[in-house]
């Protein structure tokens, strides 16, 4: 994945340093439509600048800029500097990102009261298709370009799709086992009623949001294109077609379960 190299600059952080009262953390999977949220909860000046700070290669970059190799110090670093005026600083976690924090607990810790909007999509068919896409294009938000055209191939899909649907569920258990503080949110709800949405996160945390810095529609592009659609057709085709495949995957399956669990 290439460096979203715009959420480094100087210009993104408050003018003035605030102690960081409440954290907002976007706990989401790849391609769920956290960028796009992260960007629409940051025009209202209310939740920070929730950025993916957690990915290791942006982390990486940042402790080059603040010239520390402790990933504890950066996440202090970056609360001093986005932290919005009320106290609110915001982050967005993919569940892979909770092992190079330091895990579920550490995470809870480090962040000053933490509250999680659990972000999924309905469609995780085109979500899987979606990274299939991004992983090979290099191309991961609407601003990068694509590196090379991306090829159809029924393996990357299927693993992003297992991929997704793991963390998903995986995020579901931690939050509801722990007692997080936290609320359900669907791609479409972001999308389709952009507002609505961010009043509603206010509301979990108890924060007042300035009602006309709300943008009412996403404030990022959307990337999906006809090939999205035709993937996810084939991949259906030959998923439904192919009684090999199936059984495959049903052993598959069983042999992971027997491992983990028996």
């Amino acid at each position: 994945m290439e460096l979203y190299e715009d959420q480094f600059a100087d210009e993104h952080d408050y003018p003035n340093q605030t102690e960081t009262k409440k954290t907002l953390i976007i706990a989401s999977t790849v391609r769920s439509g956290s960028h796009m949220l992260g960007h629409a909860l940051h025009e209202t000046g209310a939740f920070g600048f929730p950025l993916e700070y957690a990915n290791t290669k942006n982390l990486n970059q940042w402790k080059k800029k603040f010239g520390t190799s402790d990933t504890a110090e950066v996440m202090q670093q970056l609360m001093h500097r986005r932290t919005s005026p009320n106290g609110v600083f915001g982050i967005k976690l993919h569940y892979c990102h909770l092992e190079t924090l330091g895990g579920f607990s550490r995470v809870q810790s480090m962040f000053p009261n933490p509250h999680f909007v659990l972000l999924t999509r309905q469609d995780v068919m085109s979500q899987a298709v979606s990274l299939a896409v991004a992983k090979q294009t290099g191309a991961w938000i609407s601003k990068q370009e694509k590196q090379k055209q991306p090829e159809y191939r029924f393996e990357d899909i299927d693993n992003g799709l297992r991929r997704i649907l793991f963390e998903n569920s995986s995020w579901k258990y931690t939050l509801s086992a722990s007692g997080a503080k936290y609320m359900d949110l669907n791609f479409n709800d972001v999308k389709s009623n952009t507002a609505n949405t961010i009043l509603r996160i206010a509301d979990m945390m108890h924060i007042e949001v300035d009602s006309r810095r709300i943008p009412t529609a996403p404030v990022t592009k959307k990337q999906s294109d006809t090939i999205n659609k035709a993937w996810t057709e084939q991949f259906m085709r030959e998923f439904n077609v192919n009684d090999e495949l199936l059984r495959f995957n049903r052993e598959s399956i069983f042999r992971r379960l027997k491992k983990r669990f028996l």
